[in-house]
């Protein structure tokens, strides 16, 4: 019964090191591959950030004036309304408001 406990426990942490090991090994290329270093809590990152996003589905895009903008998520992002419209997606239209009858 002792040798089984002692082969479990041997099985056991064989399979920690080498989960240990491999976590290591892959967060250190992360950090040589990084040349500026890694961004602290505090910082904004320095890449533009598309403004316009984009729904595959309906084809259509939004910008930051549209109500929708910051419900969406988007599954397309540009970085320009000119750029949507060259990949084929229309801009937001507001919906008519169609009156209630009495």
């Amino acid at each position: 019964m002792f040798g089984f406990f002692f082969q479990m426990f041997l099985l056991c942490a064989g399979a920690f090191l080498a989960g240990v090991l491999l976590t290591w090994l892959t967060m250190r290329t992360r950090d040589t591959a990084v040349e500026a270093g890694p961004l602290s809590i505090m910082e904004e990152p320095t890449a533009p950030v598309p403004a316009i996003k984009a729904n595959s589905r309906t084809m259509m895009f939004h910008t930051p004036d549209s109500p929708y903008y910051k419900r969406m998520k988007g599954d397309a992002f540009f970085h320009s309304p000119e750029d949507a419209r060259r990949a084929g997606y229309t801009m937001w239209t507001p919906r008519p408001r169609v009156p209630a009858d009495a």
